[in-house]
């Protein structure tokens, strides 16, 4: 029989990152194999052993497939508040952004089409939104560059710290906050009400 390599089995024990986190199945005799390939080779077992897939394996053969199982260290309240920042600025430059051209771009639509076309104040603002989303898109390199740009330390958060749920509640959370605060922010044009 065919020995199954390393690739393979971390291949096999890799969870997606989408909804339905499924583990691709490995054949019982080929696990088998493995199991006695890693008793008999000294190296294979070393190499295995620095893995996370390892953690993993032996989180499950345990019955244990949670956080604490695998072993994953909590982070600090430095690298905490480092990654809610990261998240929250350039998110304040994506709500100012959105929220002053969608003003501005409907505000001047509904002042011109609405009387050239007779369209209603709602598809102006709809307009006014597309037309928003679209500089959105043209904008966020610039957003992101700025955000970089301040020069922020890394959070130093691990992959496998990243996907705990609190940290991932954080990320939300920080998104949030910081798209709310832009958009706020981005409400500026209303201060200077002018006709066109």
């Amino acid at each position: 029989m065919e020995a199954v390599t390393e690739p393979a089995v971390t291949r096999s024990l890799h969870k997606e990152d989408d909804a339905s986190a499924t583990v691709d199945e490995v054949d019982t005799a080929a696990l088998k194999q493995l199991a006695q390939d890693i008793l008999n080779d000294h190296a294979l077992a070393s190499r295995l052993s620095v893995t996370p897939e390892a953690a993993q394996l032996l989180a499950v053969r345990s019955g244990k497939e949670s956080d604490e199982a695998l072993d994953i260290p909590d982070p600090t309240v430095r690298q905490l508040r480092l990654y809610a920042l990261h998240h929250v600025i350039p998110f304040i430059g994506f709500g100012f952004f959105d929220n002053a051209v969608m003003i501005l771009a409907g505000d001047f639509l509904d002042s011109k089409l609405g009387v050239l076309f007779g369209v209603t104040t709602m598809c102006s603002a709809a307009f006014g939104n597309m037309i928003s989303d679209i500089c959105g898109l043209w904008v966020a390199g610039f957003v992101e560059t700025c955000a970089a740009a301040l020069g922020l330390p890394d959070h130093g958060l691990s992959n496998e710290q990243q996907k705990i749920l609190k940290i991932r509640i954080l990320k939300n959370t920080s998104m949030v906050f910081g798209i709310s605060l832009g958009c706020l922010l981005g409400m500026f044009p209303l201060i200077y009400p002018k006709e066109w």
